[in-house]
C-alpha cells in the first residue's frame, strides 16, 4: 500500500457520507502502518459501510494515517480520513482500500 498523499483536515458539521452505514459492534486487532507504527491495537468496530469502518481506538490518529485490520479470513489495508474524541476513547472513519484474504483458494 502507497503512502497517503491526502492532507485532510478534520471535518465538523453534517454527515456527508456517499454510502450507508450498519451498526455493529465487534472487536478487532489493528496495526498502524505510518506515521508512527504501532502493533497489534485492540479495537472494536462501531459500524461498517460499503466502502469504510468506523472504529474506536485508544489513541488518536492523524488523517492520512495507514493502517491494517486484521480478520478472520483477511486483512483490511485502509486509510485514516477523520479522528474525534469521545471521552477516553477515539473514533476513526477509515476508507479500505484494499482487502487481502489470508489463504488462497483452491482452485
Amino acid at each position: 500500500m502507497a503512502l497517503s498523499m491526502w492532507p485532510r483536515k478534520a471535518h465538523f458539521g453534517r454527515n456527508r457520507r456517499s454510502d450507508l452505514r450498519t451498526f455493529c459492534a465487534g472487536d478487532t486487532v489493528i496495526d498502524v502502518l505510518s506515521p508512527q507504527p504501532r502493533s497489534s491495537v485492540q479495537a472494536r468496530v462501531l459500524d461498517a459501510g460499503t466502502s469504510g469502518l468506523m472504529l474506536s481506538i485508544p489513541f488518536p490518529l492523524a488523517p492520512g494515517a495507514l493502517i491494517r485490520i486484521k480478520m478472520t479470513a483477511a486483512v483490511a489495508c485502509a486509510e485514516v480520513r477523520h479522528c474525534t474524541s469521545e471521552g477516553s476513547e477515539f473514533h476513526i472513519g477509515v476508507k479500505v482500500e484494499e482487502i487481502v484474504p489470508l489463504t488462497a483458494p483452491e482452485g
